[in-house]
């Protein structure tokens, strides 16, 4: 069963509320994880301990920054399907780097103990 053209037009619309939303939040994890980069640099513990997390964080920022992008560019194009698809990719690519976030915080907390 095919999806119709009001089926994907009613999942855009809530798509881009969503997505309205989660601009600002991705655009405060980018900034958080340039805070943790700085944070990791002025810590004294050691770079073998730092090198994991620091990695993973500075990708992270990079994949945040990339859902702003990817953000901006499903709100303003005029593609339905494209909308659709890139919500879509944004959502993964979202869930991926607040995944691996939380485990290099974990790694970091776990190393302060």
């Amino acid at each position: 069963m095919g999806r119709t053209d009001a089926d994907l037009q009613r999942d855009v619309a809530r798509d881009r509320d969503v997505l309205l939303r989660l601009l600002s939040v991705t655009a405060s994890l980018a900034g958080l994880c340039i805070a943790a980069l700085a944070f990791l640099e002025a810590s004294d513990t050691s770079a073998l301990d730092r090198s994991f997390a620091d990695e993973v964080i500075a990708i992270d920022g990079v994949l945040f920054v990339a859902c702003v992008y990817l953000i901006l560019w499903a709100l303003r194009t005029s593609s339905v399907q494209r909308a659709f698809m890139l919500s879509r990719v944004v959502n993964v690519t979202f869930l991926f780097a607040l995944t691996t976030l939380l485990i290099s915080s974990t790694y970091i907390i776990y190393g302060l103990l």
